[in-house]
């Protein structure tokens, strides 16, 4: 039988004082997983501090602005560590100086890129063996490259620390302790009243996070596996309250998908929320596969049951000049994490159609999704276009 294996992630906000470590650490002991390992941030403000001292020093490398502001996760490691010990477990912490330090990236020192497959090899050989026996305690935020030099994952790596040790230990949960309870509806400080979502899409928690939600780190997501439960939960609440369960996975790194039978229906006028509004409410019957706005137009890619009646319904509502239809419109759509790292995919996409002699409807994206909307004859060739763009 396999054990569960757990990998759990304390944020910065959370370790703000000796007592708040101790009290996670209670937290690591009365959830009594049978194989954890933690991931640490630096203590709240520690790593802001490091940086504005940083800045008054003046212009310095890369690689020593990283070697310094890495500082406060390698106390939290030691910290966390000690106070495991002192509730009665048996720990250790990882350093980015020792030789079995487990996280391997490329050399980018501010925004470094995890290698994968040597993170994976060393994260077999020196932590799994480890499970089980003792708590690993492992320092977030923080790479190494081939040379030894260390690097940082970005601003909110721990994160990407915490679901990356989840893949290579292919582990059961992955529960990141947040300030907050769980993802909520928006941001609390704005609006007081946002409530806790129950879970949402891995997909979803991506866009959220690319559109300014910090709860979770976008690049942590792809390294979910598809089997794995990720939740955030509340620092107040402990380890086995329900928090937001983020389900679902970045199974393909490049998935495409495809629509067929749908219409693009064009509004011409001029656009205001008003209008727009009054417009959506119509498209009642189908699902609604995306939207393209132009200066005076707003073009609705949708499944339309009766042409007729809606026609009827868009021209009654009297804020648009005219309207028009398109048949047997297809739309595939293709979602990467990539797309956010990697510019110029919008322009790889129209270039390899326009080299297969297919004419572009409209094309959109949003975070991680691009969607071509054609002429359906063309789907199929189009879908083999697009796919080879990966290999």
């Amino acid at each position: 039988m396999v054990k569960k294996r757990v990998i759990v992630k304390f944020g910065g906000a959370e370790l703000r004082s000796g007592e708040s470590f101790r009290q996670a650490a209670e937290m690591v002991k009365a959830a009594d997983f049978e194989e954890v390992v933690v991931v640490v941030s630096a203590m709240e403000k520690t790593t802001d501090n490091l940086i504005n001292h940083v800045r008054q020093i003046g212009k310095i490398s890369e690689a020593d602005y990283a070697d310094i502001v890495s500082m406060g996760e390698r106390i939290s490691a030691r910290m966390f560590s000690s106070a495991l010990n002192t509730v009665g477990l048996n720990s250790t912490y990882f350093d980015p100086q020792s030789p079995s330090w487990p996280i391997i990236t490329d050399s980018n020192f501010l925004e470094a890129e995890p290698d994968l497959e040597e993170t994976r090899r060393r994260v077999e050989t020196f932590v799994e063996p480890l499970l089980g026996e003792c708590v690993p305690i492992v320092c977030g935020f923080i790479g190494k490259n081939r040379k030894g030099r260390i690097t940082l994952l970005g601003r909110g790596g721990s994160d990407i620390t915490a679901t990356l040790l989840g893949n290579c230990l292919n582990a059961d949960e992955i529960i990141l302790v947040k300030n907050t309870e769980g993802v909520l509806s928006a941001d609390p400080s704005l609006v007081p009243d946002a409530k806790p979502l129950q879970e949402v899409t891995v997909e979803e928690m991506f866009s959220l996070a690319q559109g300014g939600a910090k709860i979770v780190h976008p690049k942590a997501l792809k390294y979910k596996l598809p089997h794995q439960k990720l939740r955030v939960v509340s620092f107040n609440n402990g380890l086995s309250s329900n928090g937001t369960e983020i389900i679902g996975a970045f199974s393909n790194p490049f998935e495409v998908r495809r629509h067929n039978g749908l219409c693009a229906v064009t509004l011409v006028g001029e656009l205001n929320a008003s209008a727009i509004g009054k417009a959506l409410t119509t498209f009642t019957d189908g699902k609604i596969a995306g939207l393209s706005t132009g200066r005076s137009s707003i073009t609705i890619f949708t499944e339309i049951s009766d042409k007729k009646t809606l026609l009827s319904q868009l021209c009654k509502i009297g804020e648009f000049k005219d309207v028009s239809i398109k048949e047997n419109v297809g739309a595939i759509e293709v979602l990467s994490p990539e797309f956010i790292e990697s510019p110029g995919w919008v322009a790889k996409i129209s270039s390899a159609l326009a080299e297969n002699g297919i004419n572009i409807v409209e094309i959109s994206s949003s975070k991680a999704t691009i969607a071509v909307f054609l002429e359906e004859k063309d789907l199929e060739k189009a879908l083999e276009a697009i796919k080879a763009l990966k290999g």
